[in-house]
């Protein structure tokens, strides 16, 4: 159907320059046209010659823009509708309390009100779009199956793209879908909204509540990196919205170790709360925790009542209680190789005399400081790194079986080291094998006496090299291994060790004796460490090698790593997995990298695992990149803490703690989505009236929009027909100026 209008238009219409010019002209005209007049009488007369002057001007004027008669056809024609859906991650969260997602309201909402829709399509070109930072053109199957995934939402900058299609004619109108939630801080409020966008947008929030009640973790204040067993402080911030002066309890954990809890209130006023969590960060390396608050009655959103925060704990010092039970040149050349150490911060305790000694002096006189066993096993215990008994006799000092299990927890639960030094105080010569000591041990003690006539076996040895201890870094004191090689079996002989039942399972020997007996012995015991060392004797590496003054760099290294190994240094590790960032979004690709230290140049099978939050594990296939470089990259589809696990191993080796490592990484939805207040039906109420457009929620029926079904009316063609050309347009110019001429004549005026 077409329709002919016609319309009066100029063809030149005038720019502001020539509108400047022509004021001007129009001044210095009236000015001229009174002053030529001013010798008149009559009044009436010089309006009459006034107004004549006045009307040549326009008539000149109107020439110059060239009047015009132009004749439209205009056509009728479907408009287009663009419906637009917010697809950031926000409307994954609840809607209600009945917890359906915004999205799917959405998606109910179209499915239950079909025929209104296909109504529109009957009278619209609809185009369907989702936002998050842009406009992106989908189809309405893409909407119903896809999930939200937008990490930000930028509505201001959306409103200006569709403006810009609306210009181009691909939009004439609009109905937005969203829950308002803009955490772009362009639109802080509702007045920095264009106030003039040129078209309509009608308005749907996704939320069936103008305020929805909440409760959320908005945000946690610490540093990424801790002090392993050092204070680490945590600031938790929770914020309410509806739920003013209620308290809840705030859970901190580890993975599943609980860390802490403590009790938030809300303030009333401001539904603001804060709590501080302190603690000691027991082992090395990269921690994920979480903090958590319950889902309370009315709390809508849940998705943001726990948040993980990543931190990198690391060495300060290796802090050493080193307990020895008499002064022998063993203790004294290891702990001048301790205290030369300036990574190590030791605590030494010697033990000059037992009760039972003969002395013939007061207990005043002989007492320096007392062994401080409660002190020592008790709170004090977590804040070492590295606890050493080197050929100590436990029995005569007041220490029992609970000081010994309290040892045996701050090993197994709590992540911390022991080391065991041998002599004839030490393993099956002090009844160590009938305390709790010797269930983290590496090695068999036995339980039944006579096995062993003496269990201190004084024979004269030289230390070998195990086929484990050969590739393991502890024994790398040089970094040549040919030259590493030879340097052990070029060092002093050691003089007796402690002779024990065997090995426990996972314990791995470094050094032996020529016939296999044990004498350095690792194992790794739950999250804790453990060492055996049954000699003691190892002095003389330093005391041959440097002299009693001097000093053997290859005895200090050789207990520098022992202790690096003990408190899980990477440096001690021939294998490290490391990540490119600590934390990600869903469906991000996280790029893991895999370095070995392959002194050998041997060619090692990498075994890499992937373990993900639900607990399933994948094997991974690293790409070679070098020599001693692989890599990876992952597609992230579940929510939580991932774990990759990386192990290299000669097949003619046996597995070692040293040839794998562990990384963790973090996967959670994106925080400014899922901080609150996460609706902002206000905003899009705002948007449709400044629009002209009307706004209603998802439980509302859509023909409260008042949609206009009219066709769209677009020029199909027109024809111009020129005014100022024609005959009767130069006889009126013409009249115009004779009346002036013969009036000024008349009445007697040039």
């Amino acid at each position: 159907m077409s329709q002919e209008v016609q319309r009066f238009v100029f063809l030149n219409p005038p720019g502001i320059l020539e509108l400047i010019l022509i004021s001007i002209l129009f001044v210095i005209f009236i000015y001229t046209a009174v002053k030529s007049t001013r010798r008149l009488p009559s009044l009436n007369k010089k309006i009459t010659l006034v107004s004549l002057h006045l009307a040549s001007f326009i008539l000149l004027i109107i020439i110059f823009m060239n009047p015009a008669l132009r004749v439209e056809n205009y056509g009728e024609e479907k408009p287009t509708l663009g419906i637009v859906v917010d697809h950031s991650w926000s409307m994954n969260l609840g809607s209600d309390e009945g917890g359906i997602s915004r999205i799917q309201t959405v998606r109910n909402f179209f499915k239950k009100y079909q025929t209104f829709f296909s109504e529109v399509e009957k009278h619209f070109f609809v185009n369907y779009y989702v936002f998050d930072e842009t406009l992106r053109l989908v189809s309405y199957d893409f909407i119903d199956n896809s999930e939200p995934k937008g990490k930000h939402t930028n509505i201001g900058k959306v409103l200006g793209e569709i403006e810009e299609k609306h210009n181009l004619g691909e939009i004439d109108s609009v109905i937005l879908f969203s829950d308002g939630a803009d955490n772009s801080a362009v639109i802080e409020n509702s007045n920095e909204l264009p106030k003039e966008l040129g078209f309509r947008i009608d308005a749907v929030a996704s939320s069936l509540d103008d305020r929805v009640r909440d409760i959320w973790i908005d945000s946690i204040k610490s540093s990424q990196v801790a002090f392993v067993r050092y204070p680490f402080s945590v600031d938790v911030i929770v914020k309410s919205l509806g739920f003013k002066g209620l308290s809840v309890p705030i859970t901190l954990k580890e993975g599943e170790k609980l860390i802490s809890i403590a009790e938030v209130s809300f303030d009333p006023n401001s539904g603001t709360g804060a709590a501080t969590f302190e603690f000691q960060p027991t082992t090395l390396g990269r921690k994920i925790y979480t903090a958590s608050i319950p889902v309370v009655s009315g709390d809508v959103v849940g998705e943001n009542n726990q948040k993980s925060f990543v931190v990198d704990v690391i060495i300060n010092k290796i802090r050493v209680l080193h307990v020895a039970g008499t002064p022998s040149w063993d203790v004294k050349f290891l702990r001048r190789a301790m205290k030369r150490n300036p990574n190590v911060d030791l605590v030494s305790f010697f033990i000059l005399r037992e009760s039972t000694d003969l002395v013939f002096a007061s207990q005043s006189e002989l007492s320096l400081i007392p062994f401080p066993v409660d002190e020592i096993f008790g709170e004090e215990l977590v804040t070492f790194d590295i606890v050493i008994f080197q050929n100590f006799d436990f029995r005569p000092y007041g220490i029992h079986g609970y000081h010994l299990g309290r040892l045996r927890n701050y090993v197994a639960e709590e992540g911390g080291a022991f080391l065991i030094i041998g002599g004839d105080k030490s393993f099956n010569s002090e009844d160590y094998q009938r305390t709790p000591i010797s269930e983290i041990l590496p090695v068999e003690l036995d339980f039944s006496s006579g096995i062993f006539e003496n269990p201190f076996n004084a024979k004269v040895f030289n230390a070998e090299l195990t086929n484990a201890g050969a590739h393991h870094p502890i024994m790398h004191i040089i970094p040549n291994e040919k030259k590493n090689e030879d340097n052990w079996n070029n060092m002093p002989a050691l003089d007796g060790f402690n002779e024990v039942s065997g090995l426990k399972p996972g314990s791995v020997t470094l050094l032996s004796t020529p016939e296999g007996e044990p004498i350095l012995v690792l194992n790794q015991v739950k999250s804790g460490k453990v060492a055996s060392f049954l000699s003691d004797s190892s002095w003389q590496w330093s005391f041959v090698r440097g002299g009693e003054g001097g000093v053997s760099p290859y005895y200090d290294k050789f207990w520098s790593r022992i202790l690096l190994w003990l408190i899980n240094d990477p440096e001690l590790k021939n294998v490290r997995v490391q990540t490119d960032n600590p934390s990600y979004n869903l469906g991000d690709n996280p790029k893991i990298e895999i370095s070995i230290s392959n002194p050998e140049n041997t060619e090692l099978e990498v075994r890499t695992s992937l373990k993900l939050p639900s607990g399933k594990e994948v094997e991974l296939r690293p790409n070679k990149a070098s020599s001693d470089e692989f890599n990876v990259e992952i597609l992230t589809e579940e929510y939580g803490i991932y774990s990759v696990n990386a192990a290299a191993q000669d097949l003619s080796e046996i597995q070692m703690d040293s040839n794998k490592d562990e990384s963790l990484f973090l996967v959670e939805p994106p925080e400014n989505e899922i901080r609150g207040p996460t609706t902002r039906a206000g905003l899009l109420r705002t948007i449709a009236e400044k629009t002209g457009g009307r706004f209603i929620t998802v439980k509302d029926n859509p023909e409260a929009l008042g949609i206009d079904f009219s066709p769209k009316r677009t020029i199909t063609g027109y024809n111009t027909v020129q005014i100022w050309d024609k005959p009767w347009f130069f006889i009126l110019l013409l009249a115009i100026f004779s009346s002036e001429w013969i009036l000024r004549r008349r009445w007697g005026l040039r």
